[in-house]
């Protein structure tokens, strides 16, 4: 009986170490996924960050023109303003 009752302990213990094993398999796989996830997400924002350096760096550029040509137009609005006075005051 004792060594029945051995033997039943030691199957009860193996299916326990079954379990185990295979509940470490799927955590495994879990990570596994998790790990491919982050690469994944790293990879996007690497990207996003280069794209993100380009429009800043043409946003830049832009700016720059912008402010040319609004000073440009400035002065043409001055220049002429002062054409129309010159003009008012000599007739």
């Amino acid at each position: 009986m004792t060594d029945e009752a051995r033997l039943e302990r030691i199957e009860r213990k193996l299916d326990e170490v079954g379990q185990a094993i295979v509940a470490l398999a799927r955590m495994e796989e879990r990570m596994i996924t998790l790990f491919k996830r982050m690469d994944k997400l790293d990879q996007e924002q690497a990207q996003h960050g280069r794209r993100l350096q380009l429009v800043e760096s043409r946003s830049g550029s832009n700016g720059q023109m912008l402010r040319f040509a609004e000073r440009v137009f400035w002065i043409v609005v001055s220049a002429g303003i002062a054409y129309i006075f010159t003009t008012m005051r000599g007739s």
